[in-house]
């Protein structure tokens, strides 16, 4: 008897396994994509040149530019060392320089410059500016950094700080695929709303304090943004301030001490509006051990890895300017890469 109750034991047990199988083999399984990955080289941040071709960063004090396929050398355009810097054609860049600065022995200030850099290693410098901080002027002008706006004009502000607030002016030193009227009329996000780049159009949008690091999308219909949570979290608004989708990326515990949380600072929108890239930071609340790149569609599905290497650091993430690709450099090894999505 004892033998025959096991042997009915093991057969309702493999039952169940049977069943159990099917069940999860019927499941959907977790999304994951297999997308083709270049290795370029060793940098910095990578930015895209306006034709998506080439990728431009800086490494060992060089600005360099690798071609987007990984193919042929890097090339080692000038020496230097940019507070910022972009591409302002598919032939030249845009940077900017700020270095600490003491007058005589007297106070402490900064100078500031704008230059442009061809190609060749060719330069121009398009403004200089010093300026004592301490003891501070009641009046001082300064020029913010480069902008690069989405019609392809560049340019920067020029500020004047004196008594009672500030004023700005915007300087075109590339005209793009607009007019200067018109493209100084493009809209961004600014104070509490959006505001044309010359700040003469202004549209409150009554958002919510609790969300901030604001992005706008490139169609001007969405934002991204951070809330402001308890355990945080990603959201995308719609230009009435009202939550259009929740990505569900809020901080949650992982194992005792140790967090996986939404990283906004780097989201970024896919060219067409219809995607976000952003980061999952694996964290302890003082350092970072993991950090992850996903792309998701706006609507919160689709949601697949782009670069998720178990205690790697990945970040920096750029969509190509026809949307097909995304640059990122992995911080753990120095390495960029490219990812082809079709």
């Amino acid at each position: 008897m004892r033998s025959k109750s096991l042997i009915v034991g093991l057969l309702c047990l493999f039952a169940l396994m049977v069943v159990f199988s099917i069940t999860t083999n019927s499941q959907k399984p977790e999304e994951q994509a297999e997308f083709e990955i270049i290795e370029i080289g060793t940098g910095g941040t990578p930015k895209w040149s306006p034709d998506g071709t080439r990728l431009a960063f800086l490494a060992g004090g060089w600005l360099c530019v690798a071609n987007a396929e990984g193919k042929g050398e890097i090339q080692k355009i000038v020496q230097l060392r940019p507070w910022t810097f972009d591409w302002m054609s598919d032939s030249a860049f845009v940077i900017s320089e700020k270095t600490p600065w003491t007058p005589g022995g007297k106070g402490r200030g900064h100078k500031f410059a704008i230059k442009t850099i061809h190609v060749n290693g060719q330069i121009q410098t398009i403004r200089r500016d010093s300026i004592i901080v301490v003891p501070k002027s009641d009046y001082l002008t300064y020029p913010s950094t480069p902008l690069v706006l989405r019609d392809g004009t560049v340019g920067y502000y020029e500020i004047h700080e004196k008594p009672g607030g500030e004023t700005r002016t915007f300087r075109i030193i590339k005209e793009g695929s607009l007019k200067p009227e018109a493209a100084i009329k493009q809209m961004q996000l600014a104070g509490e709303g959006l505001e044309s780049i010359d700040g003469t159009i202004k549209k409150r949008i009554p958002i919510d304090k609790k969300y901030g690091f604001l992005k706008l999308s490139p169609d001007n219909t969405k934002i991204l943004a951070w809330a402001e949570r308890y355990s945080g979290g990603i959201v995308i608004l719609n230009l009435n301030g009202k939550v259009l989708t929740d990505l569900d990326v809020d901080a949650r515990e992982i194992s005792p001490g140790l967090f996986e949380v939404g990283e906004i600072v780097g989201a970024m929108w896919s060219p067409d509006s219809k995607k976000v890239l952003y980061g999952l930071t694996i964290e302890d609340g003082h350092s970072v051990y993991d950090n992850d790149i996903y792309m998701v569609n706006v609507d919160g599905t689709g949601k697949v890895p782009i670069a998720a290497t178990p205690d790697e650091i990945e970040r920096d993430a750029s969509w190509s300017p026809d949307g097909t690709k995304i640059a990122y450099r992995n911080e753990t090894s120095g390495k960029i890469f490219v990812v082809k999505l079709k």
